[in-house]
């Protein structure tokens, strides 16, 4: 009796934690209209770096917040991303001054541009901690591996943020 008591009061917390709009990590549904008439543009140092990294976080930003990427609908305003150049730093050196862990850190900062008014926000950043071998032909991917996380952690923090916005 203890046991399928407290069962229920978990899917009881967990069900009612859902119903007042708690998202829980790794929900992929869109969050509504509300940023449906916004459009998304990527500057800053951070984009002529990495292109590719910086379409991947527009494309995902669009995916989630339920963006439409044709241009039949005018924007109402935009969502201005600036990314900030993709920082490596060194995490822990041996005693030769050799580095193998690093940390990789992506810094957005966002601005909302509604007609002649500007909303800055917090800067948003995702870091994750790699290996990488002194020697191996993986280097390459551990760093994409990590750049990944980082913009997972990038994308569920904003989209996180957003949906609180008014």
């Amino acid at each position: 009796m203890n046991i399928c008591f407290r069962m229920v009061l978990c899917t009881l917390l967990v069900l009612s934690l859902g119903g007042c709009g708690y998202r829980f990590s790794g929900d992929t549904r869109p969050l509504g209209t509300h940023w449906s008439h916004v459009a998304i543009k990527m500057e800053g140092p951070g984009v002529d770096q990495n292109p590719v990294l910086a379409q991947q976080l527009k494309d995902r930003i669009r995916s989630r917040l339920a963006i439409a990427s044709d241009a039949a609908n005018a924007p109402q305003s935009t969502l201005r991303v600036q990314m900030q150049p993709t920082s490596r730093q060194r995490i822990l050196e041996d005693s030769s001054g050799r580095s193998d862990q690093f940390e990789l850190v992506i810094q957005v900062h966002l601005v909302l541009e509604e007609g002649a008014q500007l909303k800055h926000f917090p800067a948003i950043k995702g870091a994750a901690n790699y290996y990488e071998p002194k020697a191996g032909a993986s280097t390459d991917a551990i760093r994409v591996k990590a750049e990944q996380e980082a913009l997972d952690q990038v994308v569920e923090s904003l989209v996180a943020f957003l949906s609180t916005y008014p």
